[in-house]
């Protein structure tokens, strides 16, 4: 298995699974994913096994931070190790970067509760780690794991106003944190 950037000739592949592995009021519009990917801001990477497509990340890329903002596997391929690999291939073509994502927090009362559950688990087993950042993302409340490394809460915030600029940062509050260290917002 490999790792390769998105060419042009992937980005049907990519939108297909992008719709079908991400609610609509998670997704942004994809023309701003090709957009931000071909002014530098982001980078649309590949998940293949010889010529087979089994997914795709799509990583904003800034100073030492590296955001995973959207991470899918071909569902016939999910539960064989394929996501876990991947994640390690990414870790290797990043290694010096402080590597994080948004999952949905864990809640007993929502409806895809057991999802959540066992995200926030593969991510736990596949070497990230709980920051204690909660983030309330334009309406949907988000947890922040880091890889490998404890990201603050500034360097997140840093990440979200390099990608978002000023006017798209607004809607981002901070909920919680649980780690004092993190206390040094911008």
């Amino acid at each position: 298995m490999l790792i390769e950037k998105a060419c042009k000739q992937d980005e049907k592949r990519i939108y297909e699974l992008y719709c079908a592995s991400f609610p609509r009021m998670e997704r942004k519009p994809f023309s701003r994913i090709c957009r931000n990917c071909r002014n530098g801001k982001m980078e649309m990477w590949v998940i293949k096994e010889h010529t087979e497509f089994l997914g795709f990340f799509v990583c904003a890329v800034y100073e030492e931070m590296v955001l995973i903002d959207y991470f899918a596997v071909m569902p016939s391929k999910r539960g064989r190790g394929v996501g876990s690999q991947a994640l390690k291939l990414l870790a290797d073509i990043y290694p010096e970067q402080y590597i994080f994502l948004e999952i949905e927090p864990e809640n007993e009362k929502a409806s895809n509760a057991l999802q959540r559950i066992r995200r926030k688990k593969f991510y736990l087993r596949c070497g990230f780690q709980e920051t204690g950042i909660l983030w309330d993302m334009y309406g949907v409340s988000m947890e922040v794991l880091c890889y490998q490394k404890q990201l603050t809460l500034n360097q997140c915030e840093k990440m979200y106003r390099y990608l978002y600029g000023r006017f798209w940062f607004l809607p981002i509050r901070r909920i919680s944190h649980a780690h004092s260290q993190n206390s040094d917002i911008i």
